[in-house]
């Protein structure tokens, strides 16, 4: 499907959209501002393929999206290490070893984002050196507890009902991590569930929202 406008429109569109100016885009790619106003205005029909090639590069989208041959922005073809993909996980989808559909819904949710921070959060153990510092302040607050059970046993059946409280209060170090990931990933599967069953192809959840 081809885009309406021209080559320059949309190179006009991509300089507004990432904050850059014609003149600063000239400069990147190696060309005078002049010749590249001249194209962006539509004085100059035809766009070298030099000047394509370096709006394309610059932008991170496809030849074809500046020419309007395609509405896909994003090129087609990447290499491994701009993708920051490892070698072993392009052989499994290049195998077919993972199913690519379920990894596109998965990719383009509006809350995978998060939940791969919380994973990384997780994995670094951010959260986990809080939940053992609160840990050891209950430790701190129960002994404190048993002394004064010890010291006043007339107090006894109080403090043991305390005791059971603050013990309840202690959580395992990922336990607060794994629930909040759980959650996150049960929503997106009932989300990506949901397209499946109403017909929705790969690249709804990602383009609204």
């Amino acid at each position: 499907m081809a885009l309406p406008g021209t080559p320059g429109q949309r190179i006009s569109d991509l300089c507004n959209g990432n904050h850059i100016t014609q003149k600063e885009l000239a400069e990147k790619i190696g060309v005078s501002a002049s010749q590249l106003s001249r194209i962006v205005s539509g004085e100059t029909r035809t766009v070298s393929s030099d000047i394509l090639i370096g709006v394309a590069k610059e932008f991170k989208v496809s030849t074809d999206y500046i020419l309007g041959l395609s509405t896909v922005s994003v090129r087609k073809s990447y290499d491994i290490s701009e993708l920051g993909l490892s070698e072993g996980a392009v052989r499994g989808l290049v195998t077919g070893a993972v199913d690519v559909q379920i990894l596109n819904r998965l990719l383009e949710h509006r809350n995978f984002p998060k939940l791969i921070d919380l994973i990384r959060i997780y994995f670094q153990d951010t959260a986990a050196k809080g939940i053992t510092a609160r840990n050891q302040l209950i430790e701190i607050a129960t002994a404190s507890l048993s002394d004064l059970m010890k010291e006043h046993p007339e107090h006894r059946a109080e403090a043991k009902q305390d005791l059971q409280l603050l013990n309840a209060q202690k959580m395992g170090e990922h336990e607060a991590e794994i629930e909040k990931i759980k959650n996150v990933f049960l929503a997106i599967l009932r989300d990506i569930k949901k397209d499946i069953d109403n017909g929705e192809q790969p690249g709804y959840n990602g383009l609204i929202n």
